[in-house]
């Protein structure tokens, strides 16, 4: 799909956001795992995938920091251009 909807922060298509989507981040950046939607990865929108994201997820969830950019607690469309390639998959209108 030309621009599909994802919901930020959650890599396996669970609905949410949850702790073994950080874990995931990290075992893409460190172990090589293949991502079927980058720009769920980047939890801060900024267009790359680093360490910085798994930590955004984690304090999102634990620490007290402010929610994802956009599409997050709820699924849809990216609203920054970045350079990632986009979502392998559209999960449309989500839960």
């Amino acid at each position: 799909p030309a621009n599909p909807h994802f919901l930020r922060g959650d890599l396996d298509g669970a609905g949410e956001m949850l702790l073994d989507d950080a874990i995931a981040i990290l075992d893409t950046l460190f172990a090589g795992r293949a991502l079927s939607c980058p720009d769920a990865a980047d939890a801060n929108d900024d267009g790359l995938l680093n360490v910085a994201d798994p930590i955004r997820i984690i304090m999102t969830l634990f620490g007290g920091a402010p929610d994802l950019p956009e599409p997050a607690w709820r699924c849809g469309a990216d609203p920054t251009a970045d350079p990632l390639p986009p979502c392998a998959y559209d999960i449309g209108t989500c839960w």
